[in-house]
């Protein structure tokens, strides 16, 4: 082989190696390159209450993570039925988002107008629903239902009684209802139903295990295919906590849930004993948390070699069962 061709060959080697090399090193500064994120809103938009997420008016493009973070932020209706740049942009920047480059495109002002405002209401693909304030009537009695619920059918409402069905379940997409009228002759009508109530939303992310407090919550009216999912009172949530963080702007599962301990670990409490008509008492340490009516264990303040199981009375006070 001459010398010229092993030159040759030699650079060309060399050159397919600086190349693969240079496939494996990211660009220059490619990986703390800011993602951009943008925020749509339009002049006027539509919403049901007064407390809203983001991403109920919002057109959000960018990663999908980040999406998922930006679209639950609660916002509300502002003096005039506005929703304002600057209340979007402080809401983006309450929640923590790093590493972006964002770009708002909305009015300084935005109208904010109710949903089906003119007295209609409106169905899952915008359409109009028949307004028949009895029917909705009868099907809410039907489900023992005290939210709203919006109804759509085709053609007039049969005259008669209803004589099925008998009852309803909330959430129910569709149903056939059978009506007969004075001659006995019945008639059938097919109604779709879309059920919607008030619910509590976060108004600000919880961590797990920490207390709520009324102020941790704003109401939000939700679809609803089964009931008994989410909180609906204040009553069912304030002063508990829950098993898992609850992040801002969604609604809160019942099930995730706890009441809070009424003994605490660690704290000092009287221990009773009841035998007959005799009483008595002692001081203990509880060893364990729990709410009003569970066993727990709890140690002789003096004595640590007695470990007794008693029924939690409340947060000063537990009770042992003597057979």
């Amino acid at each position: 082989m001459r010398p010229l061709d092993c030159v040759r060959r030699r650079i060309l080697r060399l050159f397919f190696i600086a190349l693969a090399c240079s496939a494996l090193i990211p660009a220059s500064g490619a990986s703390g390159a800011e993602r951009l994120v943008r925020i749509d809103i339009p002049p006027s938009v539509q919403v049901d209450g007064t407390a809203f997420a983001l991403g109920d008016i919002a057109w959000i493009s960018g990663p999908d993570g980040v999406r998922d973070v930006l679209s639950p932020l609660i916002l509300s209706v502002e003096e005039g039925d506005v929703v304002t740049r600057e209340q979007v942009i402080r809401a983006v920047e309450a929640s923590g988002l790093e590493g972006v480059r964002l770009e708002v495109r909305m009015p300084d002002r935005v109208r904010v107008e109710a949903s089906g405002s003119d007295g209609t209401p409106r169905g899952e693909g915008g359409g109009r629903f028949a307004s028949d304030e009895s029917l909705v009537s009868v099907i809410k009695s039907l489900a023992a239902w005290d939210g709203d619920v919006e109804v759509s059918h085709a053609g007039p409402v049969p005259e008669g009684r209803l004589v099925s069905p008998g009852s309803l379940v909330p959430g129910t997409a569709a149903a056939t209802l059978r009506f007969r009228d004075g001659a006995g002759r019945e008639r059938s009508l097919a109604v779709r139903m879309v059920w919607t109530r008030d619910v509590l939303v976060m108004a600000r992310s919880v961590p797990r295990g920490q207390p709520l407090t009324a102020d941790d919550f704003v109401t939000r009216p939700m679809r609803i295919a089964k009931p008994g999912v989410y909180a609906v009172q204040l009553s069912q949530a304030v002063g508990r906590t829950s098993r898992r963080p609850l992040p801002q702007g969604k609604p809160v599962p019942l099930e995730f849930l706890s009441e809070p301990p009424a003994a605490e670990k660690g704290r000092t409490v009287l221990i009773v004993v009841r035998r007959g008509g005799l009483v008595a008492t002692a001081k203990g340490v509880l060893l364990d948390d729990g709410i009003a009516g569970a066993v727990v264990r709890v140690r002789r303040a003096d004595d640590k070699k007695v470990v007794l199981r008693a029924r939690v009375l409340d947060s000063e006070t537990v009770e042992v069962d003597v057979p």
